[in-house]
């Protein structure tokens, strides 16, 4: 019983090590994760006018963004990292693109847009996991050295059993 326990929890922290690193080898320029159209954004402050939470993971899928209208929450890339607030005005320009007006007369040209809330799913607390794991100590600790503490132990084991043989 004991060894499947122990082979289970072994299996679950080598699909959360594997997932962690996949997700750190797709950041994109503004360091998150994004697979194809969907980008994981997680929200690591408070912020009034949004309807996240620390700590929350929000799956954000940039299909259907063109139906976006005023009123509607808008997660966007900005120079410092990602931005969420409410569309005040879109503006359509054919084949040239959308643009979406915000707060303080900005606009948001499509290229910068992430997608919009309504096209999102919310996991409650998963982003701050998903934030430590993908930090740098993080992963080191929690990925890395467990990862090279169980390889020098099956090393450890091999010339146990190698030595035992002669």
């Amino acid at each position: 019983m004991k060894k499947i326990l122990f082979n289970v929890l072994v299996i679950i922290y080598v699909v959360i090590a594997i997932f962690t690193t996949m997700c750190l080898l797709n950041y994109n320029e503004y360091k998150v994760s994004q697979f194809g159209d969907k980008t994981l954004v997680i929200i690591d402050k408070d912020e009034e006018g949004i309807d996240y939470k620390k700590g929350d993971l929000v799956i954000v899928d940039k299909k259907g963004y063109e139906s976006a209208n005023e009123g509607d929450t808008l997660i966007f890339y900005e120079n410092d990292g990602i931005k969420i607030t409410k569309i005040l005005k879109k503006n359509d320009f054919g084949d040239a693109g959308i643009t979406f007006t915000i707060d303080g007369n900005y606009q948001v040209v499509h290229e910068n847009v992430i997608g919009i809330a309504k096209n999102a799913k919310v996991i409650s607390k998963v982003g701050g996991i998903l934030g430590l794991l993908q930090s740098k100590w993080g992963f080191l600790f929690l990925i890395v050295f467990p990862s090279l503490l169980a390889f020098l132990h099956q090393v450890y084991e091999l010339i146990l059993e190698l030595s035992n043989k002669e």
